[in-house]
């Protein structure tokens, strides 16, 4: 039981191993200086062991403990972002902007359709996936280049260094916006399906892809509609407080101040969700095509 305990936390926490391997070696060296001490202060190396070896024991638990103190206080460490933008500064003289010969709205041309980002917004299981999916499937129906990023997608990959944390969701957001705005760049459709809690997240979010680029689109249902939904049972192991920093159980969802498009899952069937998207593409002259879902 207590070898289950115990592999539980190393699993957990890779930075046990690192402060009990430091613990073990600091004071290794510094029991040795102990004895050698002992022996000349004493002259008789068994006094000198006894006391290296009774430091060793108490010292290492002591400095083993205060470690994992000092682990979780955050003071005097720099945030996630203090570090980029410190990074940012350092390599700025370093690196230069490369622009394309072939402009943006050339490609646009090729492409016969605008490019922008409809970004979707939603506590998880509010249906989000599914009405990027749907829409994906009627850009590619009207011949419209476009593509779905998912939250889960890159978490999988490109973001599957971050955790759940609120400094590690903000860079999630950061990320993806990046490579949305590259996208539409290049003239294609982003379909953006992403939790996106904090609103000042989504605001970077437009900021980054540009407002004139940036659909956000608050896909809206309430969290008991959600769980019932839940065929993961993420929200079960959320409140049963096996999944950490889950949005809608510990920890908040702010809702979209003013979204440009604002659905309700939970309210309506989805095509009525699809179709009040594409009607508002149409009305905005975001593309031309008048094709509904029926």
């Amino acid at each position: 039981m207590l070898t289950e305990i115990i592999a539980r936390i190393f699993i957990k926490d890779p930075t046990v191993k690192r402060h009990l391997l430091k613990t073990v070696s600091w004071r290794i060296v510094g029991s040795l200086d102990t004895v050698l001490l002992g022996w000349f202060i004493s002259g008789q190396l068994n006094i000198g062991a006894k006391i290296g070896g009774m430091e060793l024991v108490t010292k290492m638990l002591l400095y083993f403990f205060h470690e994992r103190a000092w682990h979780r206080i955050s003071f005097g460490i720099p945030t996630r972002s203090n570090k980029a933008a410190q990074v940012k500064r350092d390599n700025a003289s370093n690196l230069f902007l490369q622009n394309s010969s072939i402009s943006r709205q050339q490609r646009e041309e090729l492409n016969s359709n605008r490019s922008f980002t409809i970004w979707l917004t939603g506590l998880s299981a509010s249906g989000k996936s599914t009405i990027a999916a749907e829409l994906d499937n009627y850009f590619f129906s009207n011949g419209l280049r476009s593509y779905v990023i998912d939250g889960d997608n890159t978490r999988l990959g490109i973001n599957s260094d971050l955790t759940f944390s609120k400094d590690d969701r903000s860079e999630n957001i950061r990320r993806v916006a990046e490579i949305c705005k590259l996208f539409n760049e290049a003239g294609t459709i982003i379909i953006a399906s992403f939790i996106s809690p904090f609103e000042e997240d989504r605001v970077m979010a437009k900021k980054i892809i540009g407002a004139e680029s940036f659909i956000e689109t608050f896909v809206d249902a309430g969290i008991e509609t959600c769980k019932a939904r839940d065929k993961k049972g993420l929200y079960k192991l959320a409140e049963a407080g096996k999944i950490k920093d889950f949005t809608g159980i510990s920890s908040p969802y702010e809702r979209p101040v003013s979204p440009s498009i604002h659905v309700h899952t939970d309210r309506e069937p989805l095509d009525n969700s699809v179709n009040k998207i594409i009607h508002y593409l149409n009305v905005h002259r975001i593309v031309s095509h008048q094709f509904v879902l029926q």
